[in-house]
């Protein structure tokens, strides 16, 4: 027997083993909010009770079928240890510095690796 409830103003059904029929036009208006509306994926997966993950698939697929190549983006970014070339490498503690896109972030070499991870983590989350 399976059971269904209403989310968006959609009636989604959910099959006796708990699996999910999400219908089409909530996955485009899911998906439109994150990618035209620039909402984050988090605040629409909680909103609609769906693992992350599968909203971030919706969003893949959508941008697959609007044409986007989404298989060439990077899976990381580069860092690299700079100093500047004006200043002695003493007067300056090492930096790295991580580009995505026009965005650079630059931190010291020796930046506790959990200030970096949660760096990362706001960067992802805005994606």
């Amino acid at each position: 027997m399976s059971a269904s409830m209403e989310i968006w103003g959609f009636r989604v059904s959910v099959s006796a083993s708990g699996r999910i029929n999400w219908p089409n036009e909530l996955k485009r208006m899911a998906t439109k909010r994150v990618l035209d509306g620039h909402e984050r994926i988090a605040l629409i997966a909680s909103e609609i009770g769906a693992h992350e993950n599968l909203v971030r698939k919706w969003c893949i697929q959508e941008r697959r079928s609007r044409g986007e190549d989404v298989s060439r983006q990077p899976l990381f970014a580069p860092v690299t240890i700079v100093s500047p070339d004006h200043e002695e490498p003493s007067t300056r503690p090492a930096m790295c510095r991580l580009t995505v896109g026009q965005a650079v972030l630059e931190f010291p070499v020796d930046a506790p690796p959990e200030n970096l991870r949660q760096v990362i983590e706001a960067m992802k989350g805005a994606l």
